[in-house]
């Protein structure tokens, strides 16, 4: 049984991370070895990415690099998700941003009551680039069912992305979709965490194989026009400022697939590199640049 640890300051998530967790992978893969834990007994299992480190390369416009970042970071998430041997996440205080993108991609989580959990990136004028966006999509098209009316799942799914909905409890992130109530469990008892997080993995190895990629169903332009609606809404409501509205628009152009004539069913691979353009578009435009420095500089973000 492998234990991955984060040791950053605030657990914050960085190039270094990413490579120890691959190394991870590889270990667990090449030895005798039933599976891996994700945790630490740190305050917050992470606050997400090393925004530090994401601006410095931004400011420098070199975007080689940061599609380089992006896409590593996906890349990751999507090992864990389809790894031989099973990965379970044990989080504790906050879990926003990469690390909630983290969690989802595990096959399951055990959490403490008493975790934090969201997508929180909006709040510096990006959307969630490590996977998050494509997962909603993902949960989204899991959930369908012959009959079904689909656009209010995709609605509430971009209200909890947009507007960076954080889960204050373990048990409110199930309501949100961030925990799954056939995958993932809550953990009252804080010391008790990662051995609980351990008897999953063990649970999980006894039977395991490796999970096997499924199309997910997406909207096209049918669902892109209701998501617009509703954004305009939320902006006519006073919810959202003008460049809430442009971030809120890419998240839909994800949810849905991008500009496809009608319904029909893409890759996981395919969503991630619609989310991957995105996220970099809005890292292109200097308000998302001025709400990172405002929040690095200030820690509040800034609604401009």
């Amino acid at each position: 049984m492998l234990c991955f640890e984060f040791t950053t300051k605030s657990n914050a998530i960085g190039e270094g991370i990413g490579m120890g967790m691959m190394e991870a992978l590889q270990i667990a893969q090449n030895g005798d070895w039933a599976g891996i834990v994700i945790g630490n007994n740190a305050k917050n299992f992470s606050v997400g990415a090393n925004l530090m480190g994401v601006a410095m390369v931004a400011m420098q416009k070199d975007f080689k690099k940061l599609e380089e970042m992006v896409n590593g970071f996906q890349q990751i998430n999507m090992a864990m998700r389809y790894a031989p041997v099973p990965v379970v996440t044990a989080t504790q205080g906050y879990v926003f941003g990469g690390g909630c993108e983290m969690l989802m991609h595990t096959d399951a989580a055990v959490c403490h009551a008493e975790s934090y959990i969201g997508l929180v990136e909006v709040g510096v004028g990006l959307i969630p680039g490590g996977g998050g966006t494509k997962e909603f999509a993902k949960r989204a098209s899991d959930s369908f069912f012959d009959g079904d009316v689909q656009i209010p799942t995709l609605v509430e799914k971009l209200k909890v992305i947009a507007t960076a909905t954080v889960a204050t409890s373990a048990y409110e992130a199930y309501n949100h979709g961030y925990l799954l109530k056939d995958r993932d469990s809550v953990e009252i008892n804080l010391s008790k965490l990662l051995s609980t997080a351990k008897e999953k993995v063990l649970e999980l190895a006894k039977h395991y194989t490796t999970p096997i990629p499924k199309p997910v169903t997406v909207l096209g332009r049918g669902g892109l026009g209701t998501l617009y609606t509703a954004i305009n809404e939320f902006y006519l409501g006073k919810y959202m400022s003008e460049y809430d509205v442009e971030i809120a628009r890419k998240i839909a152009y994800v949810l849905c697939g991008g500009d496809l004539t009608g319904q029909q069913t893409v890759s996981e691979q395919y969503l991630l590199d619609i989310e991957r353009e995105a996220f970099l578009q809005l890292l292109g435009n200097q308000k998302t640049l001025d709400r990172i420095q405002y929040l690095l500089m200030n820690n509040k973000p800034l609604r401009n």
